[in-house]
């Protein structure tokens, strides 16, 4: 369950004590940040029996409907309206966030990790929010400038050729040295 927590609420997403490396502007813009979401998208959905006003009422998410007495969830911050327990999670992991904290974007309800990704990209290498102007792009994820380079050597790989092993990129020397086939005829490595 502490896993599952961590993942749907990053810490390093709302505490700047997680981002040790985080530039003064950097901080300023994550306390920024974290303090407009808790002000605007913050909410807890809790647990409760479905109230007799809401008998027949249909399930915000699927549609079907709930009876009185029925176990619901209500989200404060989303109006009078009830989810079956199944049916309130993140509209983009789709894990439950049952009696756990959510936040609201446009009527949908998400984890504090994809919510937080509707507005700040998010480092593959270090998993903090990018609040840098400029950041690498590559093999659709984004890294800050300093965390892309070379998975065996931490050679900057900003603007160089690169060969991607096991989802971190590697610089084509410590590829062909490492990891490259050999070449059955003369042996040297098959880029």
């Amino acid at each position: 369950r502490t896993r599952a927590l961590l993942q749907q609420l990053p810490p390093q997403d709302c505490d700047e004590r997680y981002c040790p490396d985080l530039a003064e502007e950097e901080r300023r813009q994550l306390r920024a940040f974290s303090a407009r979401r808790r002000r605007e998208a913050l909410g807890q959905g809790l647990a409760c029996p479905v109230p007799g006003p809401c008998h027949g009422c249909p399930c915000k998410k699927c549609g079907r409907r709930l009876n009185k007495g029925d176990p619901g969830i209500s989200a404060s911050r989303l109006g009078d309206q009830f989810w079956h327990p199944s049916c309130f999670s993140c509209h983009f992991c789709h894990q439950p966030l049952v009696d756990l904290i959510y936040f609201q974007q446009d009527g949908r309800i998400y984890c504090g990790r994809h919510h937080a990704e509707l507005f700040r990209p998010r480092c593959a290498s270090c998993d903090q929010l990018i609040f840098m102007e400029e950041c690498v792009e590559a093999e659709g994820r984004r890294w800050h400038l300093e965390h892309f380079c070379c998975l065996e050597c931490d050679v900057p790989l900003r603007g160089q050729r690169y060969v991607m092993k096991s989802g971190r990129p590697c610089c084509c020397g410590c590829f062909d040295s490492l990891f490259a086939e050999p070449c059955q005829a003369c042996g040297d490595p098959i880029g």
